[in-house]
């Protein structure tokens, strides 16, 4: 089963919003499932969370993730309430999974704390029943195939997987081929993005870039992959190229992917 998502940053930014830019546009768009950027503290109040639900209920969107701001690693205590909170959030919204990466490389102590963090959260994962994905960025703790063996070899747990950003893996100079290879078993989720230059972070609006996503996803379908693809139109492109969005900046990537969705009646998780 393939779903398309679009992350809420694609239509909000990285601000503090109210997510009404979301509420108008994806629907608008086609797009039945959507991935909230819970970044900033308010959006994860429980009269928030209530209010989400109830908005995407009346727009047709049907949540299928929460990603957080703030990464793994740190303080262990306050990196565990943390997860723990937003696992029962993504309850709350009908969603089983939650997208995390692992800070600036080399803060927060390190892989070592993000192994540690996951080693406490892996357990309640497992008891929730919301998976947690680990989101691979460009200089980050968990920016390589390297990374990633650590982090799964100390974490069994199925509950844990990777979530490939393809833009980002690009950007960091990592082969897309090389992470299907080695950790297709492990991948629970997909960002699509695009990055024009490999090696060097630059992204891109759908199209303009140079990731072959769809050789990406056609790569992940044929070892089985069920889940969900996440559009990410990022932020920065606007700041970069001076353009402004448009719809059509989404309409794009949602003709390029919707080609692959095998979910016909759309339901919620519990």
């Amino acid at each position: 089963m393939i779903r398309l998502a679009c992350a809420t940053l694609s239509a909000e930014g990285f601000g503090e919003t109210d997510f009404s830019k979301t509420f108008d546009l994806l629907p608008r768009i086609g797009f039945r499932f959507v991935e909230f950027n819970l970044w900033h503290p308010s959006s994860l109040a429980p009269s928030v969370l209530r209010g989400l639900a109830q908005r995407c209920d009346a727009a047709g969107l049907i949540p299928v993730a929460i990603h957080l701001g703030g990464g793994l690693g740190g303080d262990l205590a306050r990196d565990f309430c943390h997860k723990v909170y937003a696992m029962q959030a993504a309850r709350a919204l009908g969603a089983g999974l939650i997208v995390t990466s692992g800070g600036n490389r080399g803060s927060g102590g390190g892989l070592e704390a993000v192994i540690r963090s996951l080693q406490a959260l892996s357990p309640v994962a497992e008891e929730l029943g919301v998976a947690i994905s680990l989101e691979n960025h460009a200089a980050d703790n968990l920016e390589n195939l390297e990374d990633y063996a650590r982090v799964f070899d100390a974490i069994p747990s199925r509950q844990v997987g990777l979530c490939i950003d393809t833009g980002h893996f690009e950007a960091a100079g990592v082969d897309l081929d090389a992470v299907v290879d080695r950790f297709s078993g492990r991948v629970n989720h997909i960002h699509l993005k695009e990055n024009r230059i490999f090696g060097s972070k630059s992204f891109s609006r759908f199209g303009e870039g140079s990731t072959d996503n769809d050789r990406l996803v056609r790569r992940m379908i044929d070892r089985d992959y069920s889940g969900v693809l996440t559009i990410e139109l990022s932020p920065e492109i606007g700041e970069q190229d001076g353009r402004p969005f448009t719809d059509a900046d989404l309409e794009r990537p949602y003709r390029m992917f919707s080609v692959y969705e095998t979910d016909p009646e759309p339901f919620r998780n519990t």
